[in-house]
């Protein structure tokens, strides 16, 4: 009985400290910044960015009017 709960006292005690450290914020573990990096856009992103909202007027323009006047076919 006594080792049974010998062992049960060794898996629940550092999961309980483990949760403590996090619910008082006492773990220095963490990366905040990785919260910031996401909102954070770099030079390529924002081209890939501006290139897919051109693509899309262009995808709209040639949808709506195209090379023959909005008619499609050959003239």
């Amino acid at each position: 009985m006594w080792g049974f709960l010998a062992l049960v006292g060794l898996l629940v005690v550092p999961l309980l400290y483990g949760f403590l450290r996090d619910a008082f914020g006492w773990n220095r573990n963490k990366f905040y910044g990785d919260e910031m990096n996401k909102q954070k856009r770099n030079s390529v992103e924002k081209r890939y960015d501006q290139a897919e909202i051109q693509k899309d007027k262009v995808r709209q323009h040639s949808r709506n009017q195209g090379n023959h006047g909005g008619f499609g076919g050959f003239h």
